[in-house]
């Protein structure tokens, strides 16, 4: 993203080139010239001038993300205690996302169950016939129709393999199709817990060029729907701060069935989104959602507090 410090170091850049190059001008032509001097001693202050508002811009970033972090432990504390969370991971997911993520969650008296990360295959159209292979035996007990795109059908099953309404041991069924769907390659698990989670925090992934084509989008979305069919809670976190055209988070808003159902945050990327996605997470559980964030058609930037 072109921003106002990519701005100033190229016009540093340029500045330093022409002092340069009327130095070396003036040293090799003989007489000075006042008027290119002074010109040279312009730039050379604009430089210095620059770096210094570089600089500034530089110690009020830190400043802020000192605040967020500190700030959002304290908003968040104990918004999770005695909850069960699992964090799953779209495919290109940021891993520096899925790990703060994982932190906020503990410092908020949460425990991670399960980080789940899916492999693009799932919702890869020439690949399906490892979808429909892995569930085959659990179309029944899934409900699974033909009709089901394929977002939904493996929802229904990540759902079933690793969410509850309620915080139990994981039965029989969940076991069975976390073992297909990772025998099969499509996720993989660090099964840190036999545990099922009440709520799902799902990564998506950055702004990319080309954008994703609307069909894989509209599956990623389903796929978050049907994953409440299990749950008590689903947010998408998305790392958008950037751009949010193209994202999981923007079709998820524009969708009928999961803007009414799911929550999402276009800012998980800052601490404070990170911050946000737990205090949305909460509102899941106590049975209410919201869009928020900084971009297009978020309801805030945050939830409002107290949030209980």
């Amino acid at each position: 993203m072109i921003n106002f410090r990519y701005h100033i170091v190229s016009l540093m850049a340029v500045f330093l080139a022409l002092s340069v190059g009327i130095v070396l001008g003036v040293t090799l032509r003989g007489p000075v010239n006042e008027g290119l001097v002074q010109q040279a001693a312009q730039d050379r202050k604009q430089v210095t001038d620059l770096r210094a508002e570089l600089d500034r811009r530089d110690a009020l970033d830190d400043y802020r993300e000192a605040w967020a972090v500190r700030s959002g432990k304290e908003l968040s504390a104990g918004l999770l205690a005695e909850r069960s969370v699992a964090i799953i991971a779209m495919p290109d997911a940021p891993t520096s996302v899925v790990d703060a993520l994982g932190t906020a969650v503990t410092d908020a008296g949460g425990t991670v169950t399960h980080t789940v990360k899916i492999n693009a295959d799932v919702f890869d159209t020439t690949k399906a016939a490892a979808l429909t292979k892995a569930l085959s035996r659990y179309n029944g007990q899934l409900e699974v129709a033909e009709s089901m795109s394929n977002g939904t059908r493996f929802g229904l099953a990540l759902g079933r393999a690793v969410l509850g309404k309620q915080a139990l041991e994981r039965d029989t069924l969940a076991a069975e199709l976390t073992k297909s769907l990772t025998d099969a390659r499509l996720v993989t698990m660090d099964g840190r817990s036999t545990g099922q989670a009440e709520l799902a925090l799902v990564v998506s992934a950055e702004a990319t060029e080309p954008r994703p084509v609307p069909e894989q989008l509209n599956d990623h979305v389903q796929m978050d729907v049907a994953l409440k069919r299990h749950a008590l809670g689903v947010v998408i976190a998305g790392p958008n701060s950037d751009n949010i055209d193209g994202t999981d988070v923007l079709t998820a808003r524009t969708d009928a069935a999961a803007g009414d159902a799911i929550s999402t945050v276009d800012v998980a990327d800052l601490s404070s989104g990170v911050t946000t996605t737990i205090m949305a997470g909460k509102e899941q559980l106590l049975g209410r959602q919201g869009h928020y964030g900084a971009l297009t058609r978020a309801d805030a930037p945050m939830p409002q507090l107290p949030v209980r």
